[in-house]
C-alpha cells in the first residue's frame, strides 16, 4: 500500500561543512554565547546571594578586597542585603542586555548574508 500523503524531501541537510567553518561563514558564537549567559547568570546570582546573606566581620564586608572609594561593592552600599540585592537585579539584567545586544548583531549578519544569497543572480 502506498501512501500518498508524505511531502517530499526539500533538499538534504547539508550538516557541517568545514570549508564554511574554516572561512568563517559559519558562526559558532550564538551557541556559545547562549551557553556562557546561562553560566555568568548563575554566578551572579550566586554572588549576590552570598553578598546579601553572608555575615560581614567590618563595616562593609568587604573592605578586605578594595571596598573603598569607587569600588562596586562601596557603590552597592558596601555590600550586605540591599547591595547583595541590587548587584542580583542590576547584574543579571546588564548581563541580558549585554547578551542580547551581542546575539542582535550575529542575527543581523545571518539576515544580511540571507539578503545577499537571494538577491544572486
Amino acid at each position: 500500500m502506498e501512501q500518498t500523503n508524505i511531502a517530499p524531501a526539500t533538499g538534504a541537510n547539508p550538516g557541517f561543512n568545514w570549508r564554511d567553518f574554516l572561512s568563517f561563514r559559519t558562526m559558532i558564537t550564538l551557541q556559545i554565547i547562549q551557553i556562557v549567559y546561562v553560566v555568568v547568570a548563575v554566578l551572579i546570582t550566586l554572588a549576590s546571594l552570598a553578598a546579601m546573606f553572608s555575615g560581614s566581620r567590618s563595616r562593609g564586608g568587604f573592605e578586605e578586597f578594595g571596598g573603598g572609594g569607587l569600588s562596586p561593592f562601596s557603590l552597592l552600599g558596601g555590600g550586605g542585603f540591599i547591595g547583595g540585592l541590587i548587584m542580583l537585579i542590576v547584574g543579571n539584567v546588564a548581563w541580558r542586555i549585554w547578551c542580547e545586544l551581542i546575539i542582535i548583531f550575529f542575527r543581523i549578519n545571518k539576515t544580511l548574508n540571507n539578503i545577499e544569497i537571494n538577491t544572486r543572480i
